[in-house]
């Protein structure tokens, strides 16, 4: 309590209408994944397998021989991601709308930061992230560390994905590469790129906190660091309803009883699922 500015009751709905809005502002995969809304927790979608349809030239009267395409399955399967923020009965019943938007952007930042997280770094607890899949091509991005990452690497990557996957590409790097990206010089010294820029080469430049900064590189590790490709076709993220809401004032979370000290947690749920769809259509960039 204690704020000046004029604001009305926080409720339910206010709060997860906040959370809503403010939730694909914050996730890099939410926005650049192929989102599936799911009536269940499970689901399997058709995917192309190892083997690709062909076309046989022959002649008249020949017998036709054919190779027949194989197909996969990807299956997404539903898990629960939940925030349990804490507030005082008074802070409640005197929230303002700064109050309601502070709130909703921590669950909302939260709930991006776990979705960023597996949706590039997971390995399998619970999903399968893109700089974790196999079957993606990778390329050794850099000789050393990450310091001597060049112009040329920079072309270089955009020759490893197929053509089709081409239109919709983009690098996803931490903001700290593409820092150092922007910093590169010509042998004079003068900026190779232009001041401001936000893309290579017409590919866009998308910053994740989930990727490995510069910080955090050593030698040449093997180690993933970006990726460039199309994840809106590569990578699906599916979602059952949306985030629900719930409050209470007796529960017990974090040794604090909330009935004996006046206080209210906001539960908020969102139920989502990831997968890999065709891990063909990004590269791994690694040291």
């Amino acid at each position: 309590e204690g704020t000046t500015t004029a604001g009305g009751f926080l409720v339910p709905e206010e709060f997860k209408a906040e959370i809503l809005r403010l939730a694909p502002l914050y996730g890099v995969i939410r926005q650049n994944s192929r989102m599936i809304p799911m009536r269940y927790d499970v689901i399997s979608i058709p995917a192309a397998g190892a083997t690709n349809q062909s076309a046989i030239w022959t002649n008249e009267a020949a017998q036709i021989l054919q190779t027949n395409p194989n197909f996969d399955q990807v299956q997404l399967t539903i898990k629960k991601l939940a925030a349990i923020p804490k507030v005082t009965n008074e802070l409640l019943a005197d929230a303002n709308v700064d109050v309601i938007r502070y709130l909703a952007e921590l669950i909302a930042e939260a709930f991006a930061k776990e979705e960023d997280n597996q949706g590039f770094l997971g390995i399998g607890s619970p999903f399968i992230g893109v700089a974790e899949s196999t079957g993606s091509p990778s390329r050794a991005a850099c000789a050393g560390t990450i310091s001597s990452l060049s112009y040329p690497d920079l072309i270089q990557v955009t020759g490893d994905i197929y053509a089709n996957a081409i239109s919709g590409a983009k690098f996803y790097l931490h903001r700290s590469v593409i820092a150092m990206i922007r910093a590169i010089t010509t042998t004079t010294g003068a900026p190779l790129f232009p001041a401001g820029m936000n893309d290579i080469f017409g590919f866009p430049l998308v910053s994740t906190e989930a990727l490995r900064s510069v910080a955090t590189m050593g030698a040449s590790d093997g180690t993933c660091f970006g990726v460039f490709g199309d994840l809106r076709r590569g990578y699906a993220m599916g979602e059952r309803g949306s985030i629900t809401m719930a409050m209470s004032t007796e529960a017990t979370v974090d040794s604090d009883n909330l009935f004996e000290k006046d206080m209210v947690a906001l539960r908020a749920i969102e139920r989502i699922a990831m997968g890999v769809l065709i891990p063909s259509y990004w590269v791994k960039l690694t040291t």
